[in-house]
């Protein structure tokens, strides 16, 4: 009789980890904050002084050494665009890297966002 409550636990956590993996919850988490496994929608914008990676629309501030140093399976998966820096003197700068930005994110934004 000691052991009836250890079963039932056991055949909870063994429910819950067939519905986890029956109904694919990882693709579901994978659009609400995780980078895709195909990385689609994820780029890196490269400046001469920093890079950001951008993962459907959160934006991260990345050291691109140190992150293609941990995760090296990344690097060709993931694009890298270079930009220069911003240019001071003309007075329209920051519009046009604002609307360069717009082109970018169009590009590489992702189509098919339907839940399954």
């Amino acid at each position: 009789m000691e052991y009836i409550g250890d079963i039932f636990f056991s055949f909870v956590i063994f429910i819950i980890a067939y519905i986890i993996f029956k109904f694919d919850f990882s693709k579901k988490l994978a659009r609400k904050g995780i980078i895709e496994k195909d990385f689609r929608g994820c780029y890196i914008l490269k400046y001469p002084k920093h890079a950001e990676l951008h993962n459907k629309d959160v934006i991260y501030k990345i050291d691109m050494d140190n992150f293609f140093k941990l995760n090296p399976k990344l690097k060709g998966k993931i694009p890298v665009i270079e930009r220069p820096d911003l240019d001071v003197t003309n007075p329209n700068a920051k519009k046009e890297e604002l609307e360069e930005r717009r082109k970018i994110r169009e590009k590489y934004a992702i189509k098919d966002l339907k839940m399954e």
